[in-house]
């Protein structure tokens, strides 16, 4: 298991995983987006040119972070947009919302790394121990 300084890669069969670690919820769905971008692009090369309001809802805090981290990989595949940064981030019982920033998709300044299809349901946790909010997300490349 390699670690950058905000998460740590977790090793899976055919996929890649991320562990990431929060002292609040809201920065748990920040950092698990930020690693994903990191992991796909590396975040020194986004500029935050541009702001995007993305908005999910689902059941469960579980089922919040993947629809998150989906419809994030949903507006780079169709809009061709890439994220280094996470604000106004809020967290309901049902829904989240936050401003992304980022640019375009440079492909002179923004190769890609590892191309992750889409973030899944397998093995995926988010829970709170000792004050301190954890998830784990494995990833379909």
């Amino acid at each position: 298991m390699s670690s950058k300084p905000f998460y740590k890669i977790v090793e899976h069969t055919a996929d890649i995983g991320i562990e990431v670690v929060s002292p609040d919820r809201n920065g748990i769905f920040t950092a698990a987006a930020l690693a994903m971008f990191d992991i796909m692009f590396g975040l020194d090369t986004i500029d935050r040119k541009e702001r995007r309001r993305v908005s999910v809802s689902g059941d469960g805090p579980e089922e919040l972070l993947v629809a998150w981290l989906n419809e994030l990989l949903y507006v780079y595949a169709v809009e061709k947009l890439v994220f280094s940064g996470i604000a106004e981030a809020d967290l309901r019982n049902t829904s989240f919302s936050a401003l992304a920033l980022g640019e375009a998709l440079d492909p002179g300044r923004h190769r890609v790394e590892v191309e992750i299809k889409a973030a899944t349901y397998h093995e995926v946790t988010l829970r709170q121990e000792n004050g301190w909010w954890t998830a784990r997300v494995i990833f379909d490349i």
